[in-house]
């Protein structure tokens, strides 16, 4: 072999979107064989079928009740392919929620770059896809995971800008990744850039920069795409539909939930098993290299929006597990940095570690796939 050139080996090892297709191959038995839960899949079809019947595209009925929780961009999802097809097709309807799980991997995968070695990224990448609640977000139907993706792609835009990279399309990205993150889920997609952006550059003491992100063309965006959504859900619901939807669906969820009320310590036992096995690992690495103060951008700035994110979601009255999906990612990402990071200072740890990695990832996507072929509905 030439100096300097890579075997097919590595090559191999070295293009993400082949991982991604062997994931898929690896998934796809799950994905063919699994029933709709009728608690969520179910409802959300039922939600789409009332919606075509009705001639109702920007207001959601559920058995002839106003559906307000979630917007409807991932119902015109199901919509369209109804409409297509002539049927509901499950699998490729989770292929929207498998796809932008494998965006988000995309997505820090460019994010870390050179930071990462190879071995390092395919650590990551095994481990984030393996986390029990990322997991299951990418292959049942539920708009969790579309407006993680958009939330992911909204702070990586926002971290190109902040370092200052000089692109004019930057801003107008950024602006309409956090509306699809709106138009995918509500306030959260919204809240989850705002403050994240606002409290790193606060810490950072450069708060006068976020205008760079949040500036004029980020705002005129989210108002004329938000306003042109209510405006329609106006003329086609009245006004008992849109104050449902933006003050019972956010204030009423925010501050006295009536759906899934928790107590504000929840998630700081909730988060172990939601982002297990690897919470073991990614939380104890990143609270202490935090203590340490030994971290540096953009594994510091991972761990600050997540902190952020965190709190909030904490504060709020209605919690789930899957509510915390956001922040999966950024926690994950920013302790493999930090170990890559003293990967010089205990080589042979770091080696046995990353084996570790791949080996546990390895024995759960094996299961994943002994599920898919003989246990379907244990997702």
């Amino acid at each position: 072999m030439e100096p300097g050139k890579k075997s097919l080996r590595e090559r191999l090892l070295d293009a993400q979107w082949l991982r991604l297709a062997l994931y898929l191959l690896l998934f796809l038995p799950l994905l063919l064989r699994r029933e709709p839960t009728p608690d969520n899949e179910l409802k959300y079809l039922q939600i789409a079928d009332e919606a075509l019947r009705d001639g109702h595209r920007w207001c959601l009925y559920l058995d002839g009740a106003a559906y307000a929780d979630k917007p409807p961009l991932y119902f015109w999802i199901i919509m369209l392919f109804r409409q297509l097809l002539g049927f509901h097709c499950i699998p490729l309807l989770e292929l929207f929620s498998l796809l932008p799980a494998f965006g988000i991997l995309v997505l820090f995968n460019r994010w870390c770059g050179e930071r990462l070695s190879r071995s390092w990224h395919i650590a990551a990448e095994l481990a984030l896809l393996t986390t029990a609640y990322f997991l299951g977000g990418a292959v049942v139907l539920r708009m969790d995971m579309l407006m993680c993706f958009f939330i992911t792609l909204a702070m990586w835009l926002f971290w190109r800008m902040d370092q200052g990279e000089k692109c004019a399309w930057l801003p107008w990205g950024f602006a309409l990744a956090v509306f699809g993150a709106i138009f995918t889920k509500g306030p959260a997609g919204f809240l989850f850039p705002l403050l994240g952006c606002f409290v790193w550059l606060l810490g950072e003491r450069r708060l006068r920069s976020f205008g760079r992100a949040w500036g004029w063309r980020t705002w005129l965006t989210l108002i004329l795409l938000c306003g042109t959504w209510w405006g329609f859900v106006y003329l086609e619901g009245g006004r008992d539909y849109i104050d449902n939807l933006l003050i019972h669906q956010t204030v009423g969820r925010a501050v006295d939930a009536f759906h899934h009320k928790r107590p504000v310590y929840w998630y700081l036992y909730v988060v172990w098993y939601a982002m297990g096995p690897w919470s073991l690992l990614t939380i104890p690495v990143g609270i202490r290299a935090a203590v340490r103060r030994r971290l540096q951008p953009p594994e510091r700035f991972f761990l600050v929006v997540s902190a952020t994110f965190f709190v909030v979601m904490s504060l709020f009255s209605g919690k789930l597990q899957i509510y915390l999906l956001p922040m999966f990612g950024f926690v994950n990402y920013a302790c493999f940095l930090i170990l890559a990071a003293q990967e010089g200072e205990t080589p042979r740890s770091s080696r046995n570690l990353r084996i570790v990695c791949y080996s546990v990832a390895g024995l759960m996507l094996a299961g994943v796939l002994i599920a898919g072929l003989f246990f379907p509905d244990i997702f």
